[in-house]
């Protein structure tokens, strides 16, 4: 008589390794959502520096940053080198050129205080509170200081 080889698994088994694949995906999500918030990060500080790059650009050809610019009016030379998420809406911003500072001030970016200090770190100092990349108005955006006459 031939030993009976059961067929299938038994329930045990099947636990086991429920138990394991699921142990596995919680350990794996936490990477998983931190490298999508590093790479949004990294995207947002790439956009922003091509922006202060076309800024510094004017800034060195004219002798002078703008006087004032905003989605809808910035000089050409600017407007040509931007992407379209600076003139569509995608990115909320205002530039500010008075007496004491010229910044551009980008806001509404949803970012946790990591992300922001990533940003600062790849365009700046990596230090928030210093440099040309601040936090500003209570976490509410980033901005970018090309000048303080103070």
């Amino acid at each position: 008589m031939q030993a009976k080889h059961p067929r299938g698994f038994s329930l045990v088994e099947l636990m086991v390794v429920t138990t394991v694949i699921g142990i596995l995906a919680l350990l794996a999500v936490p990477g998983v959502l931190a490298a999508a918030q590093r790479a949004e990060a990294t995207a947002a500080a790439n956009d922003i520096r091509v922006f202060t790059n076309a800024i510094e650009f004017y800034s060195t050809a004219e002798g002078g940053y703008p006087p004032q610019m905003t989605y809808r009016e910035m000089p050409e030379s600017i407007e040509g080198y931007l992407p379209g998420t600076w003139k569509d809406g995608t990115y909320n911003w205002f530039y500010v050129n008075t007496s004491d500072y010229i910044y551009l001030y980008v806001y509404n970016l949803g970012f946790t205080p990591e992300q922001a200090v990533r940003i600062d770190s790849i365009i700046d100092d990596g230090n928030i509170g210093s440099g040309r990349i601040r936090m500003a108005f209570n976490g509410s955006g980033l901005m970018h200081i090309f000048e303080s006459k103070r």
